[in-house]
Formats: C-alpha cells, sequence, structure tokens
C-alpha cells in the first residue's frame, strides 16, 4: 500500500523536498495557509489548513491517514511539528526543547561558550530602552532578535540613530522581545552542515558564503555558496571534534543542521547561528550530488520509519566533495512586481546545472528589503574543477534575468566569479 506524508508548509524552499517524496512513491499531503503556497503545485493533494493550526493539523492527519509528518523548510513550523507529531505519536527527528533550544540564538551561543566552541563577540544590554546603555556599545554592531530568522528583523547600526531604530526594528520581530547586539563581523562567512544517525553525527559539507554589500543598513544577503570551503582543514582540524561533542551533549541524534558562521581576524571560525532544519538554501542539492547524502531522503525516511536510513552516514560523508566544485548562486532583485523571469528553461538544460529552483512565477510582488525574500532564483551547479565552475556561473549570468513590468531589470549585482 502507498504511504502517506503530511508536509507542513508550502514555501518555495519546501518544492523539492515535495518532489523527492513524490520521486520515492509516496503519496504527499501538503498544507499551508496560502492557497496559491508555490509547493502545493507538486503535491498529490494540496489542503489550507495552517501549518500552525494544532487542532486542523491533527485533524487533517487523521482524515488522511497519514503514516508520518515531514517539517517543510520553515523555523516557525518547528514547535507544532514536534507537538503534532507527540499527539500522533509519530517519529519526530528532534523534541520541543532541542527545538527551543537551537532557534534561540542567545542560549545556542551560552551553549557553545560551555563546550569551547568559538562565537561571535556580544555587548550584554540590561535596558534597551536606557540610552546611557546603548551609548556604552562599542560600534558597528549587528542587532538581530534572538528568535526569528530569514534575516528578518536584522539591522547593521554604524551610528548610534541607527542603534535605537535597529533596537525598534528587532523589537518588532521578535515574540519573546529579547534580542542580541553582536560585534559587526567583517571578515569571510562560512556555513557547515551536519547530518545525524542514532546520535553520531557526520560533517557531510563546508561551504564559503559569499554576500551583497550594496544595501546599506541591513544583513548582507547571500549571492554565492562555494563547496568546498577554503577554510574546511582548519576547521576539521580545530573545532569538528568540539562541535560534534556539544550536538552530543544537547541530544541531537537524527536529522540535518547547518550552523551560519563568520571567520574573525585570526583565521579561526565563530558560530552566530544554527538551523536544526532542512535548510531554506536547499544546500542538500550539492551535498547529495557529490556524496549520495540527500537531507530530504532522510528525513522523509525518519517520518516513516523513525530512521534516516540504513546505510551509514558516516561512510559517506565527505565535504571535500571527493574533489568537486559545487555553488548554490542566488541572484538578489530589488522590491517590485515581477514582470518575467528569463532564461530558467535554457540555464536547466546546462551540463552541471543539479537545479533551477525560483522563488517567484511572472505577475509575483517582490517584498521584505534585506531579507531573504529578495533572492529571485537559486541555481545548483557542480563543476570538476574552479574553472569550469567559474565558466558555469558565467554561463548562468549570461541568461537569467528578472524584468519589471516596463522592461527594466530587477537585479542588483552578482557574485564575483573570480572568488572562486
Amino acid at each position: 500500500m502507498q504511504k502517506k506524508i503530511l508536509i507542513l508548509g508550502a514555501n518555495p524552499e519546501t518544492a523539492g523536498l515535495v518532489q523527492k517524496a513524490n520521486s520515492m512513491g509516496i503519496y504527499t499531503i501538503v498544507t499551508d495557509y496560502d492557497g496559491r503556497a508555490y509547493a502545493k503545485q507538486y503535491a498529490s493533494k494540496a489542503c489550507n489548513v495552517d501549518a500552525m493550526d494544532l487542532d486542523g493539523l491533527l485533524a487533517l492527519a487523521k482524515e488522511e491517514k497519514a503514516d508520518g509528518i515531514v517539517l517543510g523548510v520553515a523555523e516557525a513550523i518547528m514547535p507544532t511539528y514536534a507537538r503534532l507529531c507527540q499527539a500522533l505519536d509519530m517519529p519526530c527527528y528532534g523534541n520541543p526543547d532541542l527545538f527551543a533550544l537551537l532557534a534561540d540564538k542567545a542560549r545556542f551561543k551560552q551553549v557553545c561558550r560551555r563546550y569551547d566552541v568559538p562565537v561571535v563577540d556580544e555587548f550584554p544590554v540590561n535596558d534597551f530602552s536606557s540610552e546611557e546603555e546603548l551609548r556604552k556599545i562599542p560600534l558597528p554592531v549587528v542587532v538581530k532578535p534572538v528568535d526569528s530568522c530569514s534575516s528578518k528583523g536584522i539591522s547593521v547600526c554604524k551610528t548610534f540613530q541607527e542603534l535605537v531604530q535597529g533596537v525598534k526594528k528587532a523589537l518588532s520581530f521578535s515574540k519573546s522581545k529579547r534580542l542580541l547586539v553582536e560585534k559587526y563581523m567583517t571578515g569571510e562567512e562560512v556555513v557547515i552542515y551536519y547530518a545525524f544517525q542514532d546520535g553520531e553525527a557526520s560533517l557531510v559539507g563546508m561551504c564559503d558564503r559569499y554576500t551583497n554589500k550594496e544595501q546599506d543598513g541591513v544583513a548582507q544577503l547571500p549571492t554565492a555558496y562555494i563547496f568546498p570551503s577554503r577554510h574546511l582543514e582548519q576547521y576539521r582540524r580545530k573545532v569538528d571534534a568540539k562541535v560534534k561533542g556539544l550536538l552530543r551533549g544537547i541530544g541531537v541524534e537524527n536529522g540535518t543542521m547547518f550552523i551560519q558562521s563568520f571567520i574573525d581576524e585570526d583565521g579561526g571560525v565563530r558560530f552566530y547561528e544554527p538551523g536544526y532544519r532542512l535548510n531554506g538554501a536547499q544546500e542538500h542539492y550539492l551535498v547529495n550530488a557529490a556524496t549520495g547524502i540527500d537531507a530530504r531522503e532522510l528525513l522523509i525516511n525518519f517520518a516513516l520509519t523513525g530512521k534516516v536510513g540504513e546505510a551509514r552516514i558516516a561512510d559517506k560523508a565527505d565535504p571535500s566533495f571527493h574533489g568537486k566544485f559545487g555553488c548554490k548562486l542566488s541572484p538578489l532583485v530589488r522590491e517590485g512586481k515581477i514582470g518575467r523571469l528569463v532564461g530558467l528553461a535554457e540555464i536547466a538544460k546546462l551540463p552541471g546545472v543539479l537545479s533551477v529552483n525560483p522563488e517567484y512565477r511572472d505577475g509575483d510582488v517582490v517584498s521584505g528589503y534585506g531579507t531573504l525574500r529578495q533572492i529571485a532564483c537559486r541555481f545548483f551547479l557542480m563543476a570538476e574543477s574552479r574553472d569550469a565552475l567559474r565558466t558555469l556561473i558565467r554561463e548562468v549570468y549570461d541568461r537569467f534575468d528578472v524584468l519589471d513590468d516596463a522592461g527594466s531589470s530587477m537585479l542588483l549585482t552578482g557574485f564575483d566569479i573570480n572568488l572562486v
């Protein structure tokens, strides 16, 4: 009999998860409050129950006789996912306490310090309404909510007035009304990826994260992720074992995780934020192509069986990508109404293009200045050498554009190919 899974959330980033389940012969029930949510077009059955409505989800899961629950790419849904699995006595790769810890940037950094894992420096503030306290903070800094994601509520503050406004903005995005004020890091960014199997953590990837710097006062948004990272070997020597000890210590047993980090002045990695879920950046396409470890498949397997798989992940893991080079290219656009996306079908046919994942359709409106909503599309590319990867990126840029209703390009400055 065909298995059924209920997938919570249907944003564009979740589409690949739905498609993967379909390819595994599974009946996919995808639910989201938005009737036009992007990933619904790939579902066996699309529903309009809000993915944070526990009672509605319980009724839906029972009515459809779902065999498992899968979390889509949305951090806000994680608590509901855990409670739903608990109520239905179905496998959940985490638990409410663990999800809460890893979704709280401040608590996560506290745990890192206990395990001697370096983190970005921060400046404690007891009263954000106190001008006297705020004036003691050495600028520039980054102000962010402890409980937000996708760059929402984040400000780069270089003056006192920007700091005051940044605090107000961050508070408006924080349910708990708790903030972090961190040192403004100017070095390179890296992202580290782990997969877990019955308590064993495997380092499966690490990339250099390149950002667009032309928008003032907001978080720098990613334009490209390049695998493997130039800092991989130093990370493995100095930090990896400590991080695995931390993850064992807090009880991570199954699933996948990405950890966003900066490289400091001494060349060391400093963590600032984890994600214990499928990453919206979708680098799992690259990890899978290089090593055969598919984060989507692991989570689907766990939802249906309580195990991520029979084959040992640690035997497959190779963050060096077996000598290959990968890129997640994410062109950014300014806010406005999209008239037409150009070149997607042509790009998808290029050798080395693994997947083309648009965030928008013709006629959609882009809003959310300084957030990941400015990403127009994600292209996943794999090549045998750095030179070949540079050539492939150039071919994508030559073919891709996003035009507004007047026919003008909406694209921001792209990734500097020479940095590969």
